[in-house]
């Protein structure tokens, strides 16, 4: 038996072909509770960065303590086969 192995230049870059999937944008509370355990609670993702910036005031409204934040991007990426090395 034998097998062969042939190096490969792979490039990773973002995806911004037609099909491929939106960026989306999201935010989640970050807040601790008195037993340290986060608050935790996140929107929906959406394609438009403003309109995930208005969720965490809506969480506000409900919750005045909770002022700490982290916004969630997930970007596709792909993987580029390139010739032999």
């Amino acid at each position: 038996m034998s097998r062969v192995f042939a190096l490969v230049d792979w490039t990773l870059r973002p995806d911004r072909e037609d099909d491929a999937p939106p960026t989306t944008h999201r935010f989640r509370c970050l807040t601790l509770h008195d037993d340290d355990t986060e608050c935790g609670a996140e929107s929906e993702p959406v394609t438009d960065p403003g309109e995930a910036q208005a969720w965490p005031f809506e969480h506000l409204r409900g919750h005045p303590e909770h002022t700490s934040y982290a916004e969630i991007v997930e970007r596709p990426w792909v993987m580029w086969r390139g010739s032999r090395a």
